[in-house]
């Protein structure tokens, strides 16, 4: 990766890290690099910039790494005063957008503080925040660091990925129905315009097995089939697809893989390393817990040399020597809110993902079991763990719309949810996390209860 000419001008870090109790000019700037290395620790705060603010209250102390018992609630109860969650409001939507802790609004917040009292002398130093927070999103997600670029969000990266594969006209890309629309519309786009063919395959909802899925792509096949494209988690309702051996197939057959991976980092452990797709697009906002506006895009090393994306980057617009340099923003830029990522990510790794996903797969179960219990009520996420998130679980009742239930719910109580309303699905979306509570669940439930 190329450095801004500021680079120049920057100081050094020791020099920044000395003499924190100084209330001179360059205050700001050491108070943002001091928040930084808290974060690297994996502290999560209240406020990481001021020590003295730090844990003002009994229930806001630091984490000292994951739960004996993943049921342990006195531990989930400490995980959660970390959130800004209203009293009044159960938060059940992270699938759509996540809630980010304290630490890292506090992280945004300084970062923009300091760029507010140092201006552009300030930048060189939010480059080398938001390289760090690059790089720990590659290592979070299992990447080597040239192998991993930040943008927006998901729907930035798939449209990289839907016009940076090689195809001629004719060459065909094979995806599922029940692809979300920022994965869908790049392709048929380039589609109209330059001649290749979409093509896509039903997979039950839920499939029988991972065996199944992997037979369904590979039956749809064809001698001009280029790329496969699907989901590493579906949005609704939830499936969880067998990327290993997607990715594996798709090798052997000299086929490239993309991945769609809004849906899973941050509620399922992720080594794109091990996974072997080419290429993994994802939204670091939903289940990571990272500021709104962030994403990241894989492109497996050994692939790079194919992967031209079209882009407003600085240089030919075939340079290969600067690696993913040409995808990534130029000029300026939300550098505050990107460097926050690391503190995100860092917050998660003090729990530890382990704990995190047992924790999101016993919410899930627990919401599973208290549904199907329910008469008039159907699951459409699959309860074998082979096939579903430990997230997202989706259900429908019988002569309800799931817009207007949705509505009462949220009118009555304060639950916020989301909706899965493509093919045949009219179906209710529940996106539990590890800050939500047995106790949230229960109430949805008694509320399901009441207006059924």
């Amino acid at each position: 990766m190329n450095r801004d000419t500021d680079r120049a001008n920057e100081a050094p870090l020791d020099r920044m890290e000395s003499d924190e109790t100084a209330r001179d000019e360059t205050g700001s700037r050491r108070r943002f690099l001091k928040g930084s290395l808290a974060a690297a620790a994996g502290v999560a705060t209240a406020s990481m910039w001021d020590a003295t603010a730090a844990f003002a209250q009994e229930d806001e102390k630091p984490l000292s790494g994951p739960p004996g018992r993943i049921d342990d609630e006195a531990y989930w109860e400490r995980v959660r005063a970390q959130f800004h969650l209203k009293p009044d409001t159960i938060y059940l939507n992270n699938g759509t957008l996540g809630l980010c802790p304290k630490p890292v609004t506090q992280a945004v917040y300084d970062g923009y503080l300091y760029l507010a009292e140092t201006g552009s002398e300030g930048r060189s130093q939010l480059w080398d925040e938001v390289e760090e927070s690059r790089k720990t999103a590659a290592r979070f997600l299992g990447a080597n660091e040239n192998e991993m670029v930040l943008t927006r969000n998901a729907t930035q990266g798939l449209r990289f990925i839907a016009n940076g594969i090689r195809m001629e006209p004719g060459d065909e890309v094979l995806m599922t129905t029940d692809e979300h629309i920022a994965g869908f519309q790049p392709w048929t786009r380039r589609a109209r315009r330059y001649g290749i063919q979409v093509n896509q395959v039903q997979i039950p909802s839920p499939p029988g097995s991972k065996q199944e899925v992997v037979d369904l792509f590979e039956q749809a096949l064809t001698p001009r089939t280029k790329v496969i494209f699907f989901c590493q988690v579906t949005r609704g309702p939830g499936l969880l697809y067998p990327v290993r051996e997607l990715c594996a197939m798709a090798r052997e057959k000299g086929i490239v893989s993309a991945v769609d991976g809004a849906q899973a980092p941050g509620m399922t452990p992720v080594n794109l390393n091990e996974m072997g797709c080419d290429l993994f697009a994802t939204s670091l906002h939903k289940w990571a817990l990272t500021p709104s506006g962030t994403g990241c895009l894989y492109v497996r090393e050994g692939f790079q040399d194919n992967f031209w994306p079209g882009s407003g980057g600085n240089g030919p617009w075939d340079d290969r020597e600067q690696g993913l340099w040409h995808v990534g923003p130029h000029g300026t830029y939300e550098r505050p809110v990107r460097a926050a990522i690391k503190t995100a990510l860092n917050f998660l790794e003090s729990i530890g993902m382990d704990a995190i996903f047992a924790r999101d797969r016993m919410l899930s179960d627990y919401l599973k079991g208290q549904l199907m219990e329910l008469p008039g009520v159907s699951l459409g996420t699959s309860t074998d763990h082979a096939l579903s998130s430990p997230g997202i679980t989706s259900f429908g009742v019988e002569g309800w719309d799931s817009t207007l239930l949705r509505g009462i719910l949220q009118g009555k109580a304060g639950i916020v949810l989301s909706r899965d309303q493509r093919r045949t699905h009219d179906l209710v979306r529940v996106s539990t996390h590890f800050y939500n509570t047995p106790g949230e669940i229960d109430r949805l439930i008694e509320l399901l209860k009441e207006i059924l």
